[in-house]
């Protein structure tokens, strides 16, 4: 998303936190499932990682998201 459609980068943290704030309002009624994808190439590029940390702050801030990650074979 980020490479192919040329968004700012800001844009990432941007649909992930509206993401998560509509699955948290909807979590009232059903259970609710949210990923982010990350690629380390493209995530860790220093100017985006600022923007996945404050995704990452806003999803954790209320104590109630799990993170679970895989490490690579």
């Amino acid at each position: 998303m980020m490479l192919i459609q040329h968004h700012k980068a800001s844009e990432y943290r941007d649909r992930a936190i509206d993401q998560f704030d509509q699955f948290y309002s909807d979590a009232h009624d059903s259970a609710r499932v949210m990923a982010l994808v990350v690629h380390p190439y493209i995530m860790g590029a220093g100017h985006r990682l600022r923007y996945f940390r404050e995704a990452l702050e806003h999803t954790s801030a209320l104590g109630l998201v799990f993170w679970t990650g895989e490490p690579d074979p």
